[in-house]
């Protein structure tokens, strides 16, 4: 019979060989992770060489970068299913981050294999020129043809994303964890180029085949409005089987003040934006709700003009400013030169000073509208840039787009060109900030204002508490009041060279808006509802050279545990402003 200490030798010796061999374990499943990570840095590599590929149209490289991204994933996917990585994925360590990273390997494989084929075998057509008007037509039937292959893409690559952002990364190893990481996101960008792609391959067609009337509205933002700026100016959009012209043109001035409201509005919308939402034209967007504002529109166009639109499409002199970087500097009558880097303040400042006469003002604003929009359609300046910086307009909230055939609006309805109000109970809570001039002058040309807000508590039943603040800067120079009367308005209450805005605070659904301060001191506000969704309208007066900042603790409501989505009224300052918030329940 073996002795006690012989015994524990080899109960000593057992585990010494346990470890050896999880040691033996580790390092070999390390380095097959490494392995395989070497191999998805090369299909990383692989592609961004395919995604330039397509942008060029050129198929048979496109064909190439294709055949070795899948090469490089099928090694890394072999690196993966060795037999002792397999045993190393059932250990309490090694095991999630095995299979953390043979999901990525897994997702990405299938992107490689359902995917990109139907992208390669349209690259010839599958780029930006195809979007691209020659002699003012877009071939709308080649877009078309494009759909199905886009469509079937866009479903593979989006369940691909939803593989990865069910990934957990806080649990792994920090080797691990940002590769996995990095995946996520770009798996889910190309999610959503791929998405915007297959909507418009759809859309365009519909909008541009046959003949149709759109309503192009020009937002001021030096007047500010919830969805930008003051309509100051229209112009019709022509369209005939692909052909695209800009028509008749006109000021928003000419659709003002009117007897009463065109359209009935609610009891909610009455209390909110008052009756002039549906009976002045400058004053269609007070509501943040672009689909409401744009039909609204349409129904006072009809009325005072007598003529029917089929849409309404909206964007600002920043996005015209962005238009110009792609197809360069144009003539305007008057002899200026619009420049991407001078649209803007030419457009909302310049003008008003060179021009007091709005008679004068509106032929300048036209002729500017006329002269870009005659450049883009004769398809001037590079069409890949082109797309890049309309989708930036876009994401940006400066461009959007109202149909009137519902089959088009439901495939625009949850994109950012749609412009709509998030209403409903949904696990995504959104808060709202927009603002809406209260003077009827032109002096938020001066106006520099950024949002912050933090969820800080979450409780038990999923309802998070945020605080925000929004910061409002006026840049006006100290001697505001000697301005052009054009710039400085009617007053309505304000002094001359100061700005006074009604900003519109919006909770998530069935939330509350629990506090609202001005520079941490307690101020007068009104309370309302809009869909659902708490509203608190605060007045705020900024005078040349002050800031102002305006304080806010709101509530979700229950089950509301994900990120919130932001939205602030875009400013005549390119860029984005805070678009999300993250969430205190995870």
């Amino acid at each position: 019979m073996p002795s006690k200490l012989s015994r524990r030798m080899v109960l000593v010796g057992a585990e010494v060989v346990v470890v050896f061999v999880v040691v033996g374990l580790a390092a070999y499943s390390y380095g097959k992770l490494s392995s395989a990570r070497g191999d998805l840095n090369l299909a990383a590599d692989d592609a961004a060489a395919l995604q330039a590929a397509l942008t060029a149209g050129d198929q048979s490289r496109a064909e190439t970068e294709l055949a070795q991204l899948r090469s490089h994933i099928g090694s890394a996917q072999s690196s993966l299913h060795s037999p002792l990585l397999s045993i190393g994925a059932k250990t309490p360590v090694l095991g999630k981050n095995i299979t953390a990273v043979r999901t990525v390997a897994s997702a990405v494989g299938s992107v490689a294999d359902d995917g990109l084929p139907p992208l390669v075998e349209v690259a010839e057509q599958f780029s930006a020129k195809t979007f691209n008007p020659r002699n003012g037509r877009i071939n709308v039937r080649a877009i078309a043809r494009l759909t199905p292959n886009i469509s079937s893409a866009a479903a593979a690559i989006q369940a691909a994303s939803v593989r990865l952002q069910a990934i957990d990364t806080s649990s792994l190893m920090g080797q691990v964890q940002g590769p996995v990481r990095d995946a996520q996101d770009k798996i889910k960008v190309a999610a959503n180029i791929a998405h915007r792609a297959s909507i418009a391959t759809k859309v365009v067609p519909q909008m541009l085949d046959g003949e149709h009337t759109y309503l192009l509205i020009f937002q001021n933002n030096a007047e500010i409005r919830a969805t930008g700026g003051l309509p100051g100016a229209y112009a019709e959009l022509k369209v005939d089987n692909g052909r695209i012209g800009l028509g008749k043109q006109g000021a928003g001035s000419s659709m003002g003040e009117l007897p009463g409201p065109v359209v009935p509005i609610s009891s909610e919308e009455r209390k909110l934006f008052d009756t002039k939402l549906a009976s002045d034209f400058r004053d269609i967007n007070f509501t943040p709700d672009f689909p409401r504002a744009a039909q609204i529109g349409a129904d006072i166009y009809k009325q005072e003009k007598g003529r029917t639109v089929d849409g309404v499409l909206s964007l600002d002199p920043v996005t015209l400013s962005y238009l110009l970087k792609g197809v360069g500097p144009v003539d305007l009558e008057d002899g200026t030169a619009l420049r991407t880097d001078n649209a803007v303040d030419v457009l909302l400042n310049d003008a008003y000073v060179k021009y007091p006469d709005p008679v004068k003002q509106d032929t300048f604003f036209a002729s500017a509208a006329r002269e870009i929009f005659d450049r883009v359609l004769t398809g001037a300046g590079d069409p890949t840039s082109i797309l890049k910086l309309l989708s930036r307009a876009a994401s940006e909230r400066r461009v959007a787009v109202w149909a009137k055939d519902t089959s088009v609006q439901r495939e625009l309805a949850n994109t950012a060109l749609a412009g709509t109000l998030p209403v409903g109970k949904s696990a995504r809570p959104a808060l709202g900030f927009y603002l809406n001039d209260a003077t009827g002058a032109k002096m938020e040309y001066y106006l520099q204002y950024s949002v912050t807000a933090k969820s800080v508590t979450c409780t038990d039943a999923g309802v998070q508490t945020y605080e925000s603040e929004m910061r409002l800067h006026s840049i006006a120079p100290a001697d505001s009041s000697s301005l052009p009367k054009s710039i400085q308005g009617p007053g309505f209450g304000a002094v001359p060279g100061s700005m006074l805005m009604n900003l519109y605070l919006y909770g998530p659904d069935a939330g509350a808006i629990k506090r609202v301060t001005i520079d941490d001191k307690s101020t007068t506000f009104t309370r309302g509802t809009h869909d659902g969704r708490p509203v608190v309208i605060v007045t705020v007066q900024v005078d040349p050279g002050k800031t102002v900042t305006v304080q806010s603790t709101t509530m979700s409501g229950e089950g509301q545990r994900g990120g919130a989505a932001v939205a602030v009224t875009p400013s005549v300052e390119p860029g984005k402003t805070l678009t999300s918030v993250k969430s205190s329940c995870d």
